[in-house]
Formats: C-alpha cells, sequence, structure tokens
C-alpha cells in the first residue's frame, strides 16, 4: 500500500524479532483499507484510520487489550462485570471496547473526529454491548473548534491551527447520559487530549453516580499535564485519588472506598 520506508524497515525488523521469538513480539502485517489502513495479527485485526498505529500491535492483539485494561486500571483500581455501565470518552478506534467485552459490560463510545468514529463502527460491528456516539464532550453545550489529526490519535479542541479544525458542537456528560437514559456511571474511562477537566465540568451530576473514573492526563493540553485539575474536581465529588504512570501513561483514577 505505499508504506514510507521508515515504516517498512521497522516490520521487516519486527518480522525479525517475531521469528526468533524475542520478548513475545508478533508478525504485523499492514493491509490497505478503505478508512486508513488495516492492523493483521496473529490473534486478530484491527481497522486504524493510519497505519503508523501498526506498532501498537508489537506483541499481539491480546497484549495490546491486557496493556490498555492495565493502564486504565482494569482489575487493579475497580473490577467490571456483566451489570457494568462504561463511557468510554475518547474512545478513539474502539481498542477499549473489547477490553469492556471480556466482562461483558455494556459501554457507550463517544468519539468526535469522523475518521476515527468511521474506523469505531466498523471494528465494533461483532460487539452487541457496544454503542457509537459522534459527541464532543466539554463543560457546556456550545460551538467549540475541534482540530481534526488522526493519524495519530491527537485530535483535540486544544490543537486548533495545527492541523484542519471545524466548529462543532459541544455537549455535557451529564446531557449524553440524559438523553440515553443513564442513571449510573461503573466506570468513565476518558482520553480527551487534554480537555479532561471541561469533560469532569460538564458531568457535575453524574458523578454523584459514577463508581470509578480513569484519565489519561498526559501533557496533551498545549504541553501541559490536567492531573492538579481533575484532582482537584474529583476530590470535590467524594473522589479518593491516584496519580499513576504505567508505563508511558500518565494516568489520573477517582475510586470510591
Amino acid at each position: 500500500m505505499g508504506l514510507p520506508f521508515k515504516i517498512r524497515w521497522k516490520l521487516w525488523r519486527q518480522e525479525l524479532l517475531a521469528a526468533a521469538k524475542i520478548r513475545g513480539h508478533r508478525r504485523v502485517r499492514i493491509a490497505p483499507h478503505s478508512l486508513g489502513a488495516e492492523i493483521i495479527i496473529s490473534d486478530g485485526r484491527f481497522i486504524v484510520p493510519s497505519p503508523y498505529r501498526w506498532k501498537l500491535y508489537r506483541k499481539g492483539w491480546q497484549a495490546r487489550l491486557d496493556q490498555l485494561a492495565a493502564e486504565y486500571g482494569v482489575g487493579r483500581h475497580f473490577h467490571l462485570t456483566a451489570d457494568s455501565t462504561v463511557i468510554d470518552a475518547g474512545a478513539n478506534a474502539g481498542e477499549f471496547a473489547f477490553v469492556c467485552a471480556r466482562s461483558g459490560a455494556r459501554v457507550f463510545c463517544l468519539e468526535p473526529d469522523p475518521a476515527v468514529r468511521a474506523c469505531l463502527e466498523e471494528n465494533l460491528l461483532t460487539l452487541t454491548n457496544a454503542s457509537v456516539h459522534d459527541v464532543l464532550l466539554w463543560k457546556e453545550e456550545t460551538d467549540i473548534p475541534f482540530a481534526s489529526i488522526p493519524d495519530h490519535a491527537d485530535s483535540s479542541v486544544f490543537a486548533a491551527g495545527a492541523a484542519p479544525t471545524a466548529m462543532r458542537r459541544a455537549a455535557t456528560l451529564d446531557r449524553f447520559c440524559a438523553d440515553n437514559a443513564i442513571t449510573r456511571i461503573d466506570l468513565l474511562k476518558c482520553d480527551a487530549e487534554g480537555a479532561e477537566p471541561e469533560v469532569l465540568e460538564g458531568a457535575s451530576g453524574i458523578l454523584a453516580n459514577t463508581r470509578a473514573v480513569a484519565l489519561d492526563t498526559g501533557a496533551e493540553r498545549q504541553g501541559a499535564r490536567t492531573h492538579g485539575a481533575c484532582r482537584a474536581i474529583l476530590e470535590r465529588h467524594g473522589f479518593r485519588v491516584i496519580d499513576e504512570a504505567v508505563g508511558k501513561r500518565l494516568m489520573t483514577y477517582g475510586v470510591r472506598d
């Protein structure tokens, strides 16, 4: 599919690592797809908007899900069951929905980037307990500029000027929950590319009935982290807050004892 030399070279190196069975590496293939690229490994396949995401699957599909579960605290800070309701804010191409599927949890996947959401919809066709929603979460219902950077999963309201930008109508999580008859959240998983405090500010009602929150609070707000602002909001709503680095991901969790 006309891959850049840098990717082809790394895939060749990956072949060698997989053949030698070094540190659990798997063979990874990239096939063209109308929505971007299809990543094919021995234990799964996944559609992504850009072939650059192939490296996330170097140790296989199940290993990728294990990594996401650990990063977002599943099985460590809280557990999911078939009765759980999950909000996946910033669902990207939908990997975390498959983490939720392991327990049978119901997951609402919110993704505002149209290119990414198309992949999300395709990937979740086989999941009966997952739904896809075109929602940009914010602290209020308003029009807001949103920059699309699907190749590197960096689409954000804080990247205006750095990528194609369009005005989008934002919604609050409280409004989304009311519109979808959601009265309880067992896990709010959020990767809002720097807008995590605003997502929480727009959830002041439903947070009272939320059991756990897992936020990616890395330095994605124009180079700054959001953990301090998120901690203040979560503590105000009665959560015990944990800041933790899980591999390269910087996380903030809110849990109820």
